[in-house]
């Protein structure tokens, strides 16, 4: 009896997870109808989440937590731990510890709260700008290559179902929205 051989599967990595294999993915991707909608989406978010870390790994080497703080930084002129980690709906201390690791990096500068002065305020830096800028392009070309085959509208209609989704979260969570947004200033 011969042992049957193993197909030969993408040997890249990121951060030390195998790629996936897209035969064990299709199959469960497509089952289970609208009920497995918060599956798919799961899955689909971890997966967007490897190939983002894949490219700061090969531009910068920051972490998803570092980039997430230091994108957010890049829309607004300044945030504090608990802004930013709102803005990417994680915890307090995850936020904090990525924007004192930016500060280590040179990154970000911290700045004392007027309003609040436990709760300092973080801006980017130049070399921050720069880095963003330079990171931005790599991550904006990703994204429209997985979208390249999707019509203007049926984007815009899944940026409102994702906004519903999302807003859905926050209200049965129980948790606050501190800003309502329409669906334009999302995408």
């Amino acid at each position: 009896m011969h042992a049957r051989a193993k197909p030969e599967r993408d040997r890249r990595r990121t951060r030390g997870r195998p790629a996936p294999d897209v035969t064990e993915i299709m199959p469960l991707f497509n089952t289970g109808g609208p009920q497995y909608l918060g599956y798919r989406m799961v899955l689909a978010s971890k997966l967007f989440d490897r190939c983002i870390a894949r490219i700061l790994a090969e531009q910068c080497e920051l972490t998803l937590p570092q980039w997430r703080a230091l994108a957010q930084l890049a829309l607004i002129p300044d945030g504090t731990v608990r802004s930013l980690a709102n803005g990417a709906a994680v915890d307090r201390s995850e936020a904090s510890r990525a924007l004192r690791q930016l500060e280590t990096f040179g990154l970000v500068t911290r700045s004392v709260n007027g309003e609040d002065r436990r709760s300092p305020r973080f801006s980017q830096t130049d070399e921050g700008r720069k880095l963003v800028a330079r990171v931005r392009k790599p991550i904006f070309e990703f994204i429209a290559g997985l979208v390249r085959n999707v019509d203007a509208e049926d984007l815009d209609t899944a940026n409102r179902v994702m906004w519903e989704i999302a807003k859905g979260c926050i209200e049965a969570g129980g948790l606050r929205a501190d800003q309502e947004a329409d669906t334009a200033s999302i995408t």
